[in-house]
């Protein structure tokens, strides 16, 4: 993770906002690692500094300020090697005079949901939709994916359960 971490640094450029899913996330990430933190959960602190990493290694530049961010998230973790980024980024105090991010509550929501579709209790199919999409539309969308009208085969299905934002489960 350390040398993803150190390579990212390439892709940094000074200014740009995030985009929404990196904003979220980011948001996410401060909450979940500040709390981990706190209550001494370090391996789920760095499973989460590692999806953040995944998602920032996709983007073609990464903003300034949230390799920042991801460097004051880590640096309870790798302490020399973040200090050592940090004034690589041209930072002249220390990263250990910086204030611990804040996240706003109202961004770790995402806009969109994933809903798994599973056909007889196995997966089969995923949908995305947005947050507020209601039970009855996730339903019709979900019957309608061309996946699962293949899984179907013609066949009408005697139950369609819906967990809300997480599953819509078909019984045939």
């Amino acid at each position: 993770m350390i040398e993803r971490v150190w390579k990212l640094i390439n892709n940094v450029m000074e200014a740009g906002a995030n985009v929404n899913e990196t904003d979220v996330l980011l948001h996410q990430s401060i909450k979940k690692v500040g709390g981990d933190i706190e209550s001494f959960a370090f391996n789920t602190a760095i499973a989460q500094l590692m999806i953040l990493l995944n998602h920032l290694e996709k983007l073609p530049k990464v903003p300034r300020a949230t390799y920042e961010t991801l460097l004051k998230l880590l640096a309870p973790f790798a302490p020399h090697v973040t200090e050592e980024l940090w004034t690589t980024l041209g930072n002249t105090t220390s990263l250990y005079r910086e204030n611990w991010p804040r996240y706003d509550e109202a961004k770790t929501v995402s806009i969109s949901m994933v809903i798994a579709i599973q056909i007889n209790g196995k997966l089969r199919d995923t949908l995305e939709v947005p947050r507020n999409t209601g039970e009855d539309e996730v339903k019709k969308l979900s019957l309608i994916r061309p996946v699962i009208v293949k899984w179907l085969d013609g066949k009408t299905p005697s139950k369609v359960i819906y967990v809300k934002g997480k599953i819509v489960s078909i019984v045939l």
